[in-house]
């Protein structure tokens, strides 16, 4: 660690030398400690400075990096495209290789690229995130592929039907979680009426290992939250807490599959409905969301339904995913689940959606109310 932070301050000092005059876009910045003489990292500078060019423009393919994790993760590099972008301007972060890594296989080295943006108005540096790759060598060739598979490949397997999990080393699994899961996973299947689709779930014992085994040396997001996790394109499910269940995220792995155009609002509200939220189940976070509204009498919850806003009750109740878990509720209780299978498949914007279970942004706050009141009596 100490090894990277002397790292890190002389890249954004070097960094900051390198971007006061105007750049190309797409230039890389090496390193002052990485042999540029030697042919291997010749190599893989040359084919870094191109992926880093053409990474943006195609999610679905591209000539540097490695087919098979297309066909794995559909979009295997998500988690950089558009890194540069900032607040100030497109290619305000540029790339800075920072090291090339050797490992225990002779064709395959850990390439580390940081994200540094500079403001020459204030002379100030900021460091976006770094990442790792591995770069595959075959003769003069090298193909980049997700360090995913690099920092996994000896963790723990367990096969549970439908469920591969991959248990990271710092945990013990629990058995008991997998049983109860795959329990889940039936309920799932029976409620949506579909059969189990195949998921891998990666076990790490917080978020900031989900970052770390995804490539992250540095994210500002990896320490936000002590618990939580995420599903991923390719069926890829990354629990942070600590444990071997995690329903929520595996619920968006079925909707994203049964209802590909679903809103995110919706999709969240069914997913909190079904499996709660991070620690809790979906009554405690009612019975949270029910003294929200008490003490936000006159809020207006039209406002309210940007899933990516960070509202909390508490600190542990979202706002966004209770109102739409309770629109759900609302809508079963109401319609019945033929048209919540509706609102599911729903391909229009999400008030026209709303609109067909009697919701508007006018009725929206009675309604919710009318609902939790029912909810109490029942």
């Amino acid at each position: 660690m100490r090894k990277i932070l002397l790292l890190i301050t002389s890249l954004l000092i070097f960094a900051c030398n390198g971007q006061t005059t105007k750049q190309d876009p797409f230039s890389l910045t090496i390193s002052p400690i990485i042999d540029q003489t030697d042919k291997e990292n010749k190599a893989i500078i040359n084919a870094l400075t191109e992926f880093l060019k053409t990474k943006n423009s195609s999610l679905t393919h591209n000539k540097y990096w490695n087919s098979s994790d297309f066909k794995k993760y559909t979009y295997p590099y998500l988690d950089i495209i558009n890194i540069e972008n900032s607040i100030y301007g497109e290619n305000f972060y540029r790339p800075t290789l920072m090291e090339i890594i050797s490992t225990e296989n002779p064709v395959q080295k850990i390439v580390k690229i940081a994200f540094i943006g500079h403001q020459n108005t204030t002379q100030e540096s900021q460091l976006k995130s770094i990442y790792n790759i591995v770069a595959n060598i075959d003769q003069d060739k090298i193909i980049f592929s997700r360090y995913l598979d690099y920092a996994t490949e000896n963790w723990e397997v367990i096969q549970k039907d439908s469920l591969t999990y991959k248990i990271s080393p710092n945990k013990i699994a629990n058995n008991e979680e997998i049983t109860n899961q795959k329990n889940d996973i039936e309920k799932i299947c029976q409620f949506l009426n579909c059969n189990p689709i195949p998921i891998t779930f990666y076990s790490c014992i917080t978020p900031k290992e989900i970052f770390e085994i995804k490539g992250f040396d540095y994210n500002p997001m990896m320490y936000i939250d002590k618990t939580g996790g995420l599903a991923e394109h390719g069926n890829v499910v990354y629990s942070g807490n600590n444990s071997e269940i995690y329903t929520h995220e595996i619920i968006h792995i079925y909707t994203n599959d049964l209802f590909p155009k679903i809103d995110k609002f919706i999709d969240e509200g069914l997913a909190t409905f079904i499996a709660g939220s991070g620690k809790y189940d979906y009554q405690w976070h009612r019975k949270k969301f029910i003294n929200f509204l008490e003490i936000n009498k006159d809020i207006d919850l039209s406002l309210y339904t940007d899933i990516y806003e960070r509202i909390y009750f508490e600190n542990e109740t979202s706002v966004p995913y209770l109102l739409s878990a309770v629109i759900i509720e609302r809508t079963l209780h109401i319609y019945g689940k033929d048209k919540l299978m509706e609102l599911l498949k729903s391909k229009t914007d999400l008030w026209t959606s709303l609109n067909t279970v009697g919701l508007t942004k006018k009725n929206i706050n009675d309604e919710i109310r009318k609902q939790i009141k029912l909810s109490l009596k029942s």
